[in-house]
């Protein structure tokens, strides 16, 4: 005789998966939008790859994506600094990286247009790139580079979680 252990659940029938929970419209945004802007950084900052004309464009195109960024996401800058003062831990440890990484790209992006020498000029606007913002924008794209994997590392298990579903093909199979 063979025992059947119960869990309480329906049994599923056979050829069939479990449901999985459906990826909201916002979460996928933010996971491709989140993507999107971490590639446009990664090329950004490969001048020697990309040259000069594509690195300034690219960088005001970051720039907008920048605001657009904190305005999707301004909820959770409300509500996380609501919560700094009655408690700290990873919360804290996280919206302090992400004001260094927005003062420091905000920063970098800023000096960037004030030294631009091409994407300006093409629209018709001269700006005298001094060497204080040519220094200035060199050390806020160095502080960036240090700050971005840490802001991916403090965000890796939602990464992680939000792109393995939006990332699986088949949602009726699982992988064993």
């Amino acid at each position: 005789m063979e025992t059947v252990k119960t869990t309480g659940a329906a049994p599923a029938s056979a050829g069939t998966a479990p449901a999985r929970r459906r990826i909201p419209t916002r979460t996928r945004l933010d996971f491709w939008f989140d993507s999107a802007l971490l590639i446009a950084y990664t090329l950004a900052y490969s001048l020697g790859f990309t040259g000069l004309a594509v690195h300034e464009w690219l960088g005001l195109g970051i720039g907008l994506a920048l605001l657009l960024h904190l305005t999707l996401h301004w909820d959770w800058v409300v509500r996380t600094t609501r919560r700094l003062l009655s408690r700290g831990g990873r919360d804290r440890g996280i919206w302090l990286v992400n004001l260094a990484l927005l003062f420091a790209m905000t920063l970098c992006v800023l000096s960037g247009v004030l030294i631009s020498r091409i994407a300006l000029y093409q629209l018709g606007i001269g700006v005298p790139g001094t060497p204080f913002w040519v220094s200035l924008h060199h050390t806020t794209a160095q502080l960036t580079l240090a700050l971005v994997p840490v802001h991916v590392a403090l965000r890796w298990r939602w990464i992680l979680s939000v792109g393995r579903r939006v990332l699986r093909r088949d949602p009726g199979k699982r992988s064993q």
